[in-house]
This record gives structure tokens, sequence and C-alpha cells, in this order.
């Protein structure tokens, strides 16, 4: 059995690998000439099953007016909102917030954290099986809280954790930088801090053209530079992909290719509710190795994510509603600069900053679409929002194996594209 992968991204390439090991014959497809070049080639590098938590949330709708007041002002903000004359994003924020309330965010974390949790251990199992290097940390990721609310706030959060049996540990000022002490520059700003000892780092990027390399060795094909231009359909199934280079055809297809999937199958009469929010991020090369960050740290007042990928620090935060381009400005990433020069001040060579702004697949639960459609032979594995590298090698794994028709190991109709949004 032959299937296409469209989407060669953390997902895509994920997926290939899952078909791959089912003993499928498999192809993918991308648009761009090289592999985790779109989405992917910007995250903000950690993988973090004991924190999966949905944007949606209980609060989440003052925060959001919030931090978008303070974007119109120009200040440093989590979030932008822009208007548009856009049916989908009026459903898709009407969605959304449908899903700001304790019972709803309590079944979307539960949700989020199983699959999470899940892909974690086919993460380390890949990278056991291939030795695949991606500058990889595992000592855990840091939290970081510069207020009392915050700090407060993590209490709470920690009995969430304790019930899922997630290990963490509360922290003082004192203690994190005891943990990293390339954060004893900043310890009159930090309240505390929260350690998540069974958290990761990696290049996303890395890893997945890594293990594209190794697919390709095993007989996998990639098709890069070719854009599908139209699905095409008869009777219920997808027939094949028209291309700029012609038809690709196959006898089953997973649309994995993350915000380009809602316009690729709303053709079909399929109306993804996936919403694409721009997300920004800096990396900057390391100056001083001891003023750096040893791991991954979130820093929550500012809600950026800091790494330390190797030789250079990425520092990902911001996320804006309405927009569909990709150009990104130093203003539009004065949030990411502030907080990882304030936490770290001797350790990055602000000389070599380098932009990046791209496209995440946001749901309005804040979990992927996992599953089949209403076309026999077309199958999703899209949606993941800032999550697809902590969730990419669960997921695919579990489209894997509900095209084999097996039982998934974890529990995943609730992952279904059909589910409802109330």
């Amino acid at each position: 059995m032959h299937i296409i992968v469209i989407g060669a991204g953390i997902v895509g390439v994920t997926t290939a690998y899952f078909l791959h090991e089912k003993g499928y014959t498999v192809t993918v497809v991308d648009r761009q000439p090289e592999v985790a070049a779109e989405t992917s080639v910007g995250n903000a590098g950690h993988v973090c099953p004991s924190y999966a938590t949905p944007w949606a949330a209980p609060g989440m709708k003052g925060k959001s007016l919030k931090w978008s007041l303070q974007s119109w002002l120009g200040m440093e903000s989590a979030l932008r909102f822009t208007p548009r004359l856009d049916r989908d994003q009026w459903r898709w924020l009407g969605q959304f917030l449908s899903q700001c309330n304790a019972g709803r965010y309590a079944v979307n974390k539960a949700r989020m954290g199983r699959l999470a949790r899940y892909s974690h251990t086919q993460l380390k199992d890949i990278r056991e099986r291939l030795g695949i290097e991606y500058e990889q940390t595992t000592v855990g990721n840091l939290q970081l809280f510069r207020t009392q609310e915050g700090m407060d706030n993590a209490g709470l959060a920690a009995r969430v954790l304790a019930e899922a049996g997630v290990a963490y540990e509360l922290l003082d000022a004192d203690a994190c930088v005891a943990f990293d002490p390339a954060l004893r520059a900043a310890r009159d700003q930090l309240v505390g801090g929260m350690l998540l000892p069974q958290d990761e780092t990696g290049n996303c990027p890395l890893f997945a053209r890594a293990l594209a390399d190794w697919l390709q060795s095993q007989g996998v094909s990639f098709v890069l530079g070719t854009s599908v231009q139209q699905i095409e359909y008869a009777g219920g199934a997808v027939t094949g992909l028209r291309t700029a280079n012609g038809m690709l055809t196959a006898d089953a297809y997973v649309v994995a290719c993350a915000s380009a999937s809602v316009a690729l199958v709303k053709p079909l009469g399929l109306r993804l509710p996936v919403y694409p929010v721009k997300g920004y991020a800096i990396t900057v090369p390391v100056s001083d190795a001891t003023a750096a960050p040893k791991s991954g740290v979130m820093d929550e007042y500012y809600k950026v994510a800091i790494t330390r990928m190797g030789s250079h620090i990425r520092a990902a935060g911001t996320a804006e509603i309405g927009s569909w381009d990709t150009k990104v400005t130093p203003r539009d990433c004065a949030t990411a600069i502030k907080s990882l020069s304030s936490l770290f001040p001797g350790g990055a060579d602000m000389s070599g900053i380098s932009y990046w702004a791209g496209l995440r697949p946001m749901t309005p639960d804040g979990a992927p679409l996992i599953g089949a459609t209403a076309f026999s032979n077309l199958w999703l594995n899209a949606g993941h929002g800032s999550n697809g590298w902590t969730t990419a090698c669960g997921s695919s794994r579990l489209i894997a194996d509900k095209i084999a028709g097996v039982n998934t190991e974890i529990v995943s109709d609730d992952l279904s594209p059909l589910r409802a949004f109330q």
C-alpha cells in the first residue's frame, strides 16, 4: 500500500517514519525545497510533556484583552489581535472563547497531557533506536516567575500535575539559580520557579532532517519543492494530488501541512477548526557559555520560551491572531529580546541576532486533529499549534495505527477531526 504524506515538517516526517515502520510505501511531498523549512524551523525547542497546556483557559478572556491593549499601545505583549473581515477568524474566536472555562480546560488539558506524555516515549524510542543527535538536553526545563501572583498560580498548577503523576519541584529564586547558574545576573528579578525534570529541549528541524535522511536511506521518497495545488476526488475517495509538476497518486493520503492544511482541504467540503496564529522567534549566538542557559527556560511573565541549542540560543514569544504573512521586524520580537536580555544578559551576542516568524496551526481547544475524514482514504494529522515538537511523534504513531486498523496504545477518539467544540 502506497501512502502520500503532504507536509515535510516535524509532523509530516514523523508520520512518514511510523507509516514506514508499518511496512507501507511512503512518499512525502512539500512545497519547500528542504525538510522542516517552514513552521518547524522556528520552533522554540521545548519538548514539554509535563506542561502541555491549552491556551483556552479560565481568565484568558481578560488576559487577551489586556495583552491586546498593551500591543496597541506599543508595549511588550504576549498577544496581538488584528481583526479581519474573515468569517473563519470570528468563527474560530467564538469556538476558542467557548473553551475558556474550568470544565473545558480540565478536559482539554488532560487530553493534551495524555498525548504529550505518549509522544515523549515515542521520541525517546526513535532517539535510542536510531542514535539521532539534535542538540538535545535532558536535564529538565524551568518555568520562571517574576511576580508573587505567578508563583501562587504555579502552586495551583502543581496540584494538577500531582494528580496526573507528573514530577515537579517548586523552587525559590536561589534554587532557580542553583539549577542554572547562568540566572545569577537575574536573581533579583525572580520570585521563584517550577522545575519539570522530565521535560527536554532539542533542535526540532535538526531532528526532522536527520530522521528524513534515515528514511530516505530506507527507501522513503521525498518530493520537495513541489506544491500541492489541489486534491482531486471522486466517489468519496481521493484520486490524486495535482501539482505544478503533474499528478501524484497513491492508495491513501495524510494531510500534515500545518496551517496550509485548512485551504488544501476546504474545496473538499472539509472545514477544519484551525486558524493560524503567527509566532515570532529570535536566534542568537552564545557569547559566554557560562552565562547562557543550560537547558530550557519559560519566562511566564512575558510568555517567552528560551532554549540553549548548541552554540546558539532560541527565544520564542508573542502570538498574533489575524496576520497571514511571515514578515518580521525587530519590533515584532521586542518581547523575546527583552526576556532573553534580562534573564541572560551576558550569554547572548545580540549583534548576531536573526529573526523569524511563522504560522502556528491552532485549534480552539489546543489539541491536534488526528484521524479519518469523510473521504475513505484521506487522513489528517494537523492543528498542533505551538506544541508540534512536543506532540509530533505521538500523534504520528496514532495516525499510523489508525490507518493500519489497529488499536492505539492510548485513548485517541477524542482527538478526532470530527469532534465538536462546545
